[in-house]
């Protein structure tokens, strides 16, 4: 009974993940969500303002999506771009650099 829950539960986690791809490729990432049977004026996107993650969410008729990516790096939200095609949302953002701030050693 434990290893059915357990497959059952890795099987869904595994799901979940085939639903997006996540990129990274030179300074930009790149989220690819599968959001098939939509329009793109279906679709409403949003960036948090610290450039950490990234909402999807659309529908239409009996079909509903809703995604909250939380990004493994910090994106500039004035440069996300989305683009809708054959069912798939891309996503494209470029990266923010960190900033280090220089300590002084003393001894």
């Amino acid at each position: 009974m434990i290893e059915e829950l357990s497959r059952s539960f890795q099987k869904m986690v595994e799901d979940l993940k085939k639903e997006y791809r996540l990129s990274e490729e030179g300074e930009e990432v790149k989220v690819e969500i599968d959001m098939p049977g939509l329009e793109p004026s279906d679709i409403a996107l949003s960036v948090t303002k610290d450039g950490t993650g990234i909402r999807a969410e659309g529908s239409r008729s009996d079909r509903r999506y809703s995604k909250f990516i939380r990004l493994p790096v910090k994106i500039d939200p004035s440069t996300v771009s989305a683009l809708y095609r054959n069912g798939v949302l891309i996503i494209t953002a470029k990266k923010v650099k960190e900033e280090e701030i220089r300590i002084p050693v003393r001894g």
